[in-house]
């Protein structure tokens, strides 16, 4: 057993005696002894669904368990498993079975299936490890995920602020933060910085914020293919690798390269490189 495997037990077994509580993500990733930078997708790279979701699901599979065998009343029911209100348990709970609680109580043999089933696609990634230096950088942050409207203005106004001021050259990058995971966050509250290298102890103009995108050492990968799906991209890293390699990571946050120019390549060929923060 590895050391995350047990970590997350951790999480499940509190999860599972405490159905009736509002979890809070400081108390779940101190649980686990995780970094809250990455307890999110660490969590989905086990569980295969997101946190929220599996919440949710061990929730309505309990609620599902004590109106068979149990002769607690429904309102009751939707109270242990954390619900507020029994309206609102009943339209989760049609929501995902596609019945009612009453019937299934009425109904006690019914085979029940879930009607939203996820389906993830499989990635062909480069994965090497590195070691940077520290990445100097100027940034300007937009809520929302790459991709959508507000990140592509955000990148506008960076990179035509920048342009005037001749900050641009044939050696600056570009570099994307998520600070949130999409899954969980709003996308109107995602926090993403978008970042354009500049040379170290260059002197930012006061039209510009600055900061340094940490050294050290990174698990990368490179990935072809739209913006839009990093979000599979990462579960599949996080399943795939970092659970099964039980790799060490580092309290810093995640951040991406774009290495083409989107404007003038076909989605599919886009080119981005993922760097995870490792020990």
């Amino acid at each position: 057993m590895n050391n995350y495997q047990q970590s997350i037990d951790k999480v499940i077994t509190y999860i599972d005696a405490h159905l009736d509580e509002t979890p809070e993500l400081d108390k779940l990733a101190k649980i686990a002894n995780l970094s809250k930078f990455h307890f999110h997708r660490i969590m989905k790279g086990f569980l295969n669904e997101t946190l929220g979701s599996y919440i949710n699901r061990i929730r309505f599979e309990t609620a599902v368990k004590l109106l068979r065998y149990s002769s607690q009343p429904i309102n009751e029911i939707a109270y242990r498993v954390g619900y507020n209100t029994p309206s609102s348990f009943t339209k989760g709970f049609k929501k995902m079975f596609g019945v009612s609680p009453s019937y299934v109580r009425k109904h006690k043999n019914l085979i029940i299936e879930r009607t939203n089933k996820n389906v993830e696609n499989d990635f062909q990634l480069v994965e090497t490890v590195k070691s940077m230096y520290d990445i100097q950088v100027i940034f300007q942050q937009s809520k929302g995920k790459i991709g959508d409207s507000s990140t592509k203005a955000n990148w506008e106004s960076l990179f035509t602020a920048a342009q005037k001021h001749k900050i641009i050259n044939w050696e600056s990058k570009f570099y994307g933060i998520n600070w949130d995971d999409p899954e969980i966050t709003p996308n109107e509250k995602v926090r993403y910085d978008a970042c354009i290298s500049i040379p170290y102890n260059t002197k930012v103009k006061t039209e510009f914020s600055s900061k340094t995108i940490f050294g050290g050492k990174y698990l990368c990968f490179l990935y072809k293919g739209d913006y839009q799906n990093l979000g599979l991209v990462y579960n599949h890293i996080f399943r795939d690798w970092i659970l099964k390699m039980d790799y060490n990571l580092r309290e810093e946050p995640i951040f991406e390269q774009y290495i083409n120019n989107k404007e003038i390549t076909p989605k599919e060929d886009l080119l981005t490189e993922i760097f995870i923060p490792i020990k």
